[in-house]
C-alpha cells in the first residue's frame, strides 16, 4: 500500500503521471508521483492504476473500483468467441436479476461482482 497515492484518479487511455520508486535498493524505499508530460497548472493529476491494460473486472478486484469506460473490455470483447457478446450497448441486468444469478453463482471472482454491484 501506498499512503496518498489513491488522491491521483485513474485515467488508461492519458495518464499525465507516474508513480516511481525511488532508490529501491534500500529498505524503506520512497515513492512518487512523476508526471510523464507538463501538465498546466489547475489540471488534475491522473495515473494508469494497474498495468494500463487491466480489465474493468481487474480494476474492481484489485483497487476497488470501475471505470466509466475502459477501453481494454472493448478490445477484449472484439475478440469474440462462443460465449462472448459482440458489445455491451443494451446489456443490464435488474437487481432481481443480479440477485437470481448471485444465489447461483459458483465463480468466487463473478460473485465479487455481483456482490459489488
Amino acid at each position: 500500500m501506498v499512503p496518498f497515492i489513491d488522491m491521483a484518479n485513474h485515467n488508461s487511455d492519458q495518464p499525465n503521471a507516474k508513480l516511481t520508486l525511488i532508490d529501491p535498493e534500500k529498505d524503506e524505499a520512497w515513492f512518487a508521483l512523476e508526471a510523464t508530460r507538463p501538465i498546466k497548472k489547475g489540471k488534475e493529476i491522473v495515473i494508469s492504476y494497474g498495468s494500463g491494460v487491466a480489465s474493468t473486472v481487474e480494476l474492481l478486484l484489485n483497487y476497488g473500483f470501475v471505470p466509466h469506460r475502459n477501453k481494454m473490455d472493448e478490445f477484449m470483447l472484439q475478440k469474440g468467441g462462443d460465449d462472448v457478446i459482440a458489445t455491451l450497448d443494451g446489456w443490464t441486468t435488474t437487481l432481481q436479476q443480479d440477485q437470481a444469478r448471485l444465489a447461483e453463482e459458483t465463480d468466487a471472482t463473478m460473485r465479487k461482482i455481483l456482490n459489488f454491484r
